[in-house]
Parts: structure tokens; sequence; C-alpha cells
């Protein structure tokens, strides 16, 4: 039986499907475009085996560690399973503690202040002095972030406007002070 499967391996190539079961908090997928920055967030693509750089109001997948070609196979460190922290491209100085969400371009900010929908990645580690700095980030969940205009002070309206936000289904609210 020994010599029946060493001759049987000898001459027929041996295959394994490694993209079934589970993963240890990283996946494989294909670039959708070309990605010429590692440790840029990415969402998932336009087929689920795909990635693409997430934008500020897109929802996060993971970090992509490796730069690549559209359809180049890349590394997607999870960001609600990954056992490791992460790097991560900053888009603005960014202090150590601070919370981290998504911003333009596949980078993290701190808490935006402008209105928009934004998702939590996880909180700095290492300080950001500005644009494209590399930070380490201690990775969570994503967790949704609206940041919507200051309560007009006519409850109606701010009731409706309120009303629609929580639509959203967001895990935290940020009202902006009346200017």
């Amino acid at each position: 039986m020994i010599r029946f499967l060493k001759n049987l391996f000898k001459t027929r190539p041996v295959f394994a499907n490694v993209a079934e079961g589970v993963h240890p908090g990283l996946v494989t997928r294909t670039l959708e475009s070309t990605v010429t920055t590692r440790h840029l967030i990415g969402k998932t693509g336009s087929t689920a085996s795909q990635v693409a750089v997430c934008g500020a109001a897109d929802s996060p997948l993971g970090v992509i560690t490796d730069t690549g070609a559209a359809g180049d196979p890349v590394n997607v460190n999870l960001l609600s399973s990954t056992r490791t922290t992460a790097l991560m491209i900053a888009a603005e100085a960014i202090s150590v503690g601070e919370d981290v969400y998504t911003a333009t371009g596949g980078k993290v900010q701190d808490q935006p202040v402008v209105t928009g929908t934004y998702y939590q990645v996880g909180r700095a580690l290492t300080a950001a002095t500005g644009d494209g700095s590399i930070i380490e980030v201690e990775p969570c969940a994503p967790r949704k972030l609206i940041v919507a205009e200051a309560f007009t002070g006519v409850g109606n309206t701010d009731v409706i406007t309120l009303a629609g936000i929580l639509q959203q289904g967001p895990d935290k609210i940020v009202m902006l002070p009346d200017m």
C-alpha cells in the first residue's frame, strides 16, 4: 500500500484547496486595482474574493499588508480577528491613545470633525507626525460613526434628523457644535 501511494504521488501533482475552512486572522484576496503602499485599509471589492482600498465612508475589511497590481494576490489582516497589532498609514497627526477611524485613500485619522460616515478601526499605540506616517494600532472590529451637523433648536426638525441618523445603525454619533 505504501509503495502504491509513493508511486501515485511521484508521477502526479498534489493539490490542496487552502481557501476553504477557517482563517487565523488573515485572508488572501486579489487586488481590484494597483496598490503601491503597504498597510492601507482595505474593503471587500466588487466580488468577495477581491479587495480594494477603503474610502472614509466604506466598511473596512482589514489591512492590506502587500503591494501589487490589479489581480495580484495579497494578504489582508482582518480587523475583527487579528491576534496582533497592525501597522496603518495615517492621514494626519495622531496622538498615542486616540481612537483611529477610516480616512480617504485607505488611511486612518483621529475622530473626524467633518460630517459623514466613518468607521473606527482601532486605537493608536504609537504617534503619527502627519500624513503618510506609519503607526502601530490595536485593531478592533469596525464600529460605525456618524458625524452630523449641530441640532437646529427646532424640536420637530431635530427629532426627524436624529431619527434619520439612527436608521443608519451607527455605533456612535457625534453632533458637531453649533458655530
